[in-house]
């Protein structure tokens, strides 16, 4: 594994634990009634976590892809 992976796996996490605790933020914004910002919240969360798994997938793929063929 190239260091340059364990540094993109620590932003991922990070990022990720960040959409998961906007998630958490809006679910307990919705049991407490607090309307004010409670979709903004599940939208960037869900959005977040969405953006981040989809490039994941992608460079992963990209990156084998690119192995198994060098020219092009």
């Amino acid at each position: 594994m190239k260091p340059s992976w364990k540094i993109r796996r620590r932003y991922i996490f990070a990022a990720f634990s960040l959409g998961a605790v906007m998630l958490i933020a809006g679910s307990a914004a919705v049991l407490l009634n607090n309307d004010s910002a409670t979709s903004d919240l599940i939208t960037g969360g869900v959005a977040l976590i969405t953006l981040i798994t989809t490039s994941y997938c992608f460079s992963a793929v990209w990156e084998d892809k690119k192995k198994e063929d060098p020219d092009g």
